[in-house]
């Protein structure tokens, strides 16, 4: 099933390429800077492995409207240290095309029931996150949301089944 939700940045881009855009949600980025040392650990071993690696990490600069509002100042100075000035990840924009596709993608995922259930729309952050990640050409989206329903070709990573272990080896 091909991407129509919004042009990607992926002309030209090979099956490696893919392999190695890795896309990072809001609450893995929270978890990373406010949650539970155990997890906290593996996110910052995580992004060491993309520092080191060859890999590329995305998430969206509207992750910034969705950490900032209860951080604290501490908080705030780490998420701008992460997201803006360690050069990890590739903040991409929200633009007029991420939402169209956003809008796209919402309304086909409300028309697709599951499994005997009626079909639901993805929340709005949700689906903003997911549309920019098949944009930037990512083939993983590191997020502890385990509701989620990913297009194909987009996996999710989480904590369950030493999944987010296995990334972090599988990058170092």
């Amino acid at each position: 099933m091909t991407n129509n939700y919004v042009a990607t940045e992926t002309n030209g881009m090979t099956d490696q390429d893919r392999s190695r855009a890795i896309y990072v949600d809001t609450n893995a980025i929270i978890y990373a800077i406010e949650g539970s040392d155990d997890v906290a650990a593996m996110l910052h071993s995580l992004f060491a492995a993309l520092w080191h690696g060859e890999s590329l990490a995305y998430t969206s600069e509207f992750t910034l409207a969705e950490v900032l509002p209860r951080a604290n100042a501490i908080q705030r100075r780490s998420y701008f240290t992460l997201l803006q000035h360690s050069g990890l990840f590739n903040l991409l924009p929200v633009t007029r095309e991420i939402l169209i596709g956003t809008a796209d993608y919402r309304g086909n995922q409300a028309r697709q029931p599951l499994l005997e259930m009626k079909p639901s729309m993805p929340k709005l952050p949700d689906a903003i996150h997911i549309v920019t990640a098949l944009g930037a050409g990512c083939s993983k989206f590191v997020s502890f949301d385990r509701g989620l329903r990913l297009p194909e070709g987009l996996d999710r990573v989480g904590l369950e089944n030493g999944q987010l272990l296995e990334l972090i080896e599988n990058l170092s």
